[in-house]
């Protein structure tokens, strides 16, 4: 129970709700959740539509949170706004509470900030607050006390700006309410991910760096198999005490031996065909599992057997999901044969299959390419119909469409594609056309990949010498591949956004909640466990949730959207 202690709030509070609160459809309250400066939270509930208190702002104990919240969210189903997911998720995860809906005030300052369908100028909002990794294993963290600092009159405040903010166009309005709304369920997600964590066979993994590296060692230096490697590295290249660790060691001493290359990167050494190259791969590919996946890795990230990642959301401009910490969205082949789920249970690994040529289908409406996309296999139909010699030789044409490439055999292709695809491919072109100009774009839902900033356009101006000129040229080239990339990609981003959504809810109302779990998402792939038995279910539940991902972003007539799922106790194999 609360506190019963009602609270006040100012005249402001009561904003303009019949003109702005209409978004919410036949939801019927919205639900702030606020720190309260004189014990843990303050809960606001108002009607959508008229913004009548539906019941008084009441300050809510600690120890009476979750069962307010949960007793909240099954008498009115509320979509509850907060400013971040931290720290009002942790305890109701922790207890099992699903909420349904939600608006994270936060999120939605960043999408509206960027948009180009904001019908006010919004500032930004700073989305990069790491959290610290041993707070997310500390049982007293589950109840911190809250510390933002933001009142419910200043939440109460930033959202009325958002909401006035919002287009006045029907269809752009829906759109970007869409966004902000699977962006917050999205968060949620990440929430429950997290406290889930992915199963994880500690043993094995430390019986693989046992096998690569050797025996652990408790200083900072190498481990004995990555330290021979080392000095087979420096003899090899004739240069003593060399530290293969250092780019610009590393460098010269391939200079030195005969080697132009311009950088120690993996992917421009992989194209030399030496032995040499084979032993300097060979060290970076150890010495990237000792540092990023290695004991003290396993040691902080790793609990109980389950690997907990912190994802963040909003920091990547395409929409796309990072991770604070961990490399979760980064995890090698080898380590990938570690994640496993105990007896009973398996992963159902479902990803988008040829997502974004799909995508751009939906968005640029080029019905020929939607035709080609009715097929499970959108590459092999283009090989069927002869427009590519091999089904590789199609998939890379397409991606370099939408990336932005065009050299050797691809660009070849990307003309055969052009003269079959010319909507998709007029759609593209436009988009890179508006990046190297400086202007802006957006996605589909309405995410903005805002105009270039005064510096890029002046240096696009103060091109008085050749040198000027071709960096400025480059710069333009550069930027329109990014923009055309982005009105692809973004729009990916937010059909699995959708996505997930449509799973997560459809898991909850068939009650598999405590059995079947999301527990990892890496762009358009997603894992869940479940019970063994339950797999065949689950995956055609996610099948489901796929296309009606489709039709929520593109209406009844949206293209199909198949996916691909494998099921397996292992998740290297799975892949």
């Amino acid at each position: 129970m609360a506190s019963g202690k009602e609270v006040r709030t100012s005249p402001g509070a009561n904003w303009g709700y019949l003109m702005l609160a209409r978004h919410n459809g036949a939801m019927s309250a919205i639900a702030f959740i606020a720190s309260d400066p004189e014990g843990y939270a303050l809960i606001d509930i108002r009607e959508s539509e008229t913004g009548v208190s539906l019941k008084p702002t009441t300050a809510v104990t600690r120890e009476d949170f979750v069962s307010v919240i949960a007793t909240t969210e099954a008498e009115l189903q509320p979509r509850w706004a907060m400013l971040r997911t931290d720290p009002w998720m942790t305890p109701l995860v922790a207890a099992g509470v699903y909420l349904a809906k939600a608006y994270i005030l936060s999120l939605a300052q960043r999408i509206m900030h960027r948009t180009p369908l904001a019908s006010e100028v919004i500032p930004d909002f700073d989305l990069e607050r790491p959290p610290s990794s041993s707070d997310r294993f500390n049982q007293d963290a589950l109840f911190a006390a809250p510390s933002s600092g933001e009142s419910l009159e200043d939440l109460i405040e930033l959202y009325t700006q958002q909401r006035q903010a919002m287009p006045a166009d029907p269809s752009a309005r829906r759109r970007l309410e869409l966004l902000v709304h699977a962006e917050s369920v999205g968060a949620l997600i990440a929430c429950e991910m997290e406290a889930a964590g992915l199963s994880w066979d500690e043993s094995e993994h430390r019986a693989l760096l046992r096998e690569q590296l050797g025996e652990r060692v408790t200083d900072y230096s190498r481990p004995p198999k990555l330290a021979a490697k080392a000095q087979e590295l420096a003899s090899a290249l004739n240069t003593p005490g060399l530290n293969p660790d250092s780019p610009q060691e590393l460098l010269r001493a391939l200079h030195k031996a005969g080697f132009a290359v311009r950088s120690v990167r993996a992917w421009e050494l992989e194209q030399i065909n030496h032995p040499l190259m084979s032993q300097v791969l060979e060290y970076k590919k150890l010495a990237r599992l000792a540092s990023s996946h290695g004991d003290a890795w396993l040691d902080q990230w790793v609990k109980n057997s389950r690997f907990h990642p912190h994802y963040v959301l909003g920091t990547v401009a395409s929409g796309r999901w990072a991770a604070s910490g961990g490399g979760a969205l980064q995890l090698p082949h080898a380590i990938r044969q570690v994640v496993r789920t105990t007896a009973g249970r398996t992963f159902v690994v479902a990803d988008g299959r040829q997502l974004e040529p799909r995508i751009l289908a939906a968005i640029s409406n080029d019905q020929q390419l939607q035709k080609a996309g009715r097929q499970d296999d959108l590459y092999q139909w283009l090989l069927d119909a002869k427009l590519v010699s091999t089904r590789q030789e199609a998939k890379l044409g397409m991606l370099s469409v939408i990336y932005g490439g065009g050299g050797g055999d691809s660009g070849t292709v990307g003309a055969a594609l052009t003269r079959s695809f010319p909507t998709a491919m007029k759609f593209v072109e436009q988009a890179a056309q508006a990046g190297e100009q400086g202007q802006g774009v957006r996605s589909f839902l309405g995410r903005g990949c805002p105009p270039a900033d005064d510096a890029w356009m002046r240096a696009q101006r103060d091109t008085a010498d050749e040198g000027s000129q071709r960096a400025a040229d480059a710069a333009a080239r550069s930027r329109g591949r990014f923009t055309r990339n982005f009105v692809v990609q973004a729009t990916a981003a937010e059909w699995a956004l959708v996505w997930m959504g449509h799973a997560r809810h459809l898991i909850h109302t068939a009650g598999w909640d405590s059995v079947c779990k999301q527990v990892f998402f890496v762009h358009d792939e997603i894992v869940f466990e479940c019970p063994i038995e339950m797999a065949d279910q689950l995956q055609e539940l996610v099948r489901h949730a796929a296309m009606l991902a489709g039709r929520t972003l593109f209406g009844s007539a949206s293209p199909y959207f198949p996916v691909s799922v494998a099921i397996n106790a292992n998740y290297g194999e799975a892949k």
